[in-house]
């Protein structure tokens, strides 16, 4: 009897990035969210002995303040539109490029032996199934002394829930983490100190999934059509009310808008820093 595997969260991410690299960054939310964590980045560096000499593995906004870049993604889509937008500034590939690559902890340093100054990792720990294992691979490419930062969403209660809707059940842990949960896995991984985590940034944004839901029904008794738009979530509560009478030939709008209710959530995004031991 044949059995159909459910695909993993690893497979499940990489369909989904696959089928999104070429729209991305069109997305404003990821725009601004990737800008803020780059500049919340630079922040964090800015007191670097010789940043213009750092080696960096995954993060493409530090390409003016360090030596090199070497980003790693496990959707080849993903590293292909990396690449292009590195070729359309004009950057060496020497000092900025990307390689598709699943890092495993099983496999040791999967890059040669090359080791680094600063590793990144933005916006992806919530896409990771095994993050306790991912935090020690990462923790494994950092030279002595060397800076690790993670940099993801913040659990919040009654919010967290409406991040996330659009992602194909690629994300493992939905609306983020609490930042003490990930200082402890920094410290368990027994190669990082000096670990600490504070908030980077704020954002706002509106649920995609709060779309307005239209239901029409044509009474032939009467010929009247009654069309009825209801989007009743907490943050949007607007209710339209249509009538078309055939006989006078008149419509009827009725709306209702919850200004209280009508607001863009705002979400935190915080960072985890940690020097290796």
């Amino acid at each position: 009897m044949e059995t159909n595997e459910l695909p993993s969260i690893l497979e499940l991410n990489k369909e989904y990035f696959n089928n999104e690299s070429s729209k991305y960054d069109s997305h404003p939310t990821h725009y601004l969210c990737a800008k803020k964590c780059a500049e919340a980045i630079l922040k964090e560096v800015e007191d670097f002995e010789d940043l213009e000499g750092s080696e960096v593995l995954d993060f493409a906004y530090l390409c003016a303040h360090v030596k090199s870049i070497l980003g790693v993604d496990l959707s080849q889509n993903m590293v292909d539109e990396y690449n292009k937008k590195v070729w359309q500034q004009g950057i060496d590939q020497e000092e900025m490029h990307a390689i598709c690559l699943e890092l495993k902890e099983s496999e040791g340093n999967q890059l040669n032996g090359r080791k680094f100054d600063l590793v990144v990792c933005a916006s992806a720990y919530h896409h990771i199934e095994d993050i306790n294992s991912m935090t020690r691979v990462l923790a494994n490419y950092l030279k002595q002394d060397g800076t690790l930062i993670v940099l993801d969403l913040k659990k919040q209660p009654n919010l967290s829930h409406r991040l996330h809707m659009d992602t194909n059940n690629s994300v493992s842990h939905k609306g983020g983490f609490d930042p003490k949960e990930l200082e402890n896995i920094f410290l368990e991984t027994g190669m990082l100190k000096d670990v600490g985590s504070k908030i980077a940034f704020t954002f706002s944004k509106s649920n995609e999934k709060d779309k307005e839901h239209t239901f029409s029904k044509c009474n032939e008794k009467d010929k009247n059509e009654h069309t009825f738009s209801k989007c009743n979530e907490k943050d949007k509560n607007e209710h339209t009310f249509s009538k078309c009478n055939e006989k006078d030939k008149n419509e009827h709008t009725f709306s209702k808008c919850n200004e209280k209710d009508k607001k863009e959530l705002t979400f935190e995004y915080f960072l985890v820093k940690g020097k290796k031991i």
